[in-house]
């Protein structure tokens, strides 16, 4: 059971964090033309929307709440999120990112599913470039704790605050109160409070 946990563990953080490998050797990264679940009808995929995208710069304002993510870890394994309290607030080039740690985002992942109960904060700087944006991470506080059944691994907030500080530009669709962030190896998807 532990072996499992490890890798369940490994998969997850290969997904959301671990995108620095090079890309030769790395995991493959997500195709921008994947289509949103349909759970979520507020979020909008970068290809998929029929309504016109709002500007980047104006997209990147207000409060949302994280829906889903998809990433893709080494070997080409696939994990998903989905649920949870986590939000971020964009403010004129600033971004905060926090999670009030009291309901768990929904994990599936090839084969067993687990829960990540994100508490903390991950706050920084973005800037827009085009259709897209570069983030940066500038603090970060609290912590991300996987569980598998009765096993519980934390981990502190900064390894997560890669996803967002990945030193390159980062996709982002903003329609119908909907924002997709896609990076290399995952995408967030945000509905508007």
């Amino acid at each position: 059971m532990n072996r499992l946990f490890i890798a369940v563990l490994t998969t997850l953080l290969v997904a959301l964090a671990g995108c620095s490998g090079d890309s030769a050797s790395g995991p493959t990264p997500i195709p921008s033309s994947e289509p949103p679940a349909a759970a979520a009808p507020a979020t909008v995929g970068p290809s998929t929307s029929p309504i016109p995208a709002v500007p980047v710069n104006e997209c990147l304002s207000g409060r949302y709440r994280l829906v889903r993510f998809a990433g893709v870890g080494e070997r080409g394994g696939y994990g998903t999120g989905e649920g949870g309290d986590v939000t971020v607030t964009f403010n004129n080039g600033s971004y905060l990112l926090s999670g009030e740690g009291k309901e768990p985002i929904k994990l599936s992942l090839p084969g067993p599913t687990a829960g990540l109960l994100v508490d903390g904060t991950i706050s920084g700087n973005y800037q827009v470039q085009g259709d897209g944006a570069t983030f940066t991470v500038s603090e970060s506080s609290g912590t991300a704790t996987l569980s598998f059944g009765r096993l519980k691994k934390s981990l502190p907030m900064s390894q997560f605050g890669d996803v967002l500080a990945s030193d390159a530009s980062a996709g982002v669709v903003c329609a119908n109160n909907g924002l997709t962030v896609t990076l290399q190896y995952i995408r967030l998807e945000f509905s508007k409070l």
